[in-house]
């Protein structure tokens, strides 16, 4: 019997080159809760006990809090933020309507009643991809945002 062994005529091919197609920036998000952010919109103080009212149509506007990093691509941030954290978030809002509310105040407290705005809370983290390398590298990590939800869901409250 006689065995046959193949033997290979072609060169081996030398190691592809690192491919490099993937994102070339990339965002984490990190600690989101939800949380709130202050309007535009207060009554005036008064010092308890006693009933704070308010009632007035005004424009309601809030706005998102964030370190200046983010705020330099704040409409990337949240566009991806939105696609990721399960709630739609935006930089600001506003809407006009006609609040009729009130709050107790405490015996001995001095407090106005507040306007706020549902928001998600959230740590960003910004990754580069250096072509290269291949590798990414971290651009900013743990960039704490505040952002109110582009839905209307308010809440008045009592501040100092």
């Amino acid at each position: 019997m006689t065995s046959i062994k193949r033997i290979s005529t072609t060169a081996s091919a030398a190691a592809p080159a690192p491919r490099c197609d993937e994102p070339t920036t990339k965002y984490t998000f990190a600690s989101i809760v939800t949380s709130s952010r202050p309007t535009n919109v207060k009554s005036a103080y008064i010092t308890g006990p006693g009933t704070i009212s308010y009632n007035k149509t005004v424009q309601a506007t809030v706005g998102a809090s964030m370190t200046s990093s983010v705020t330099a691509e704040a409409g990337v941030v949240l566009a991806k933020a939105s696609a990721t954290i399960g709630a739609s978030v935006t930089a600001s809002r506003s809407w006009t309507d006609g609040f009729t509310y009130s709050l107790p105040v405490p015996s001995g407290q001095r407090r106005a009643m507040q306007l706020f705005q549902s928001s998600k809370y959230f740590k960003v983290t910004k990754y580069t991809l250096h072509a290269t390398t291949c590798t990414y590298t971290t651009s900013y990590a743990g960039n704490a945002v505040n952002a109110p939800l582009t839905a209307r869901d308010d809440e008045w409250k009592l501040v100092p």
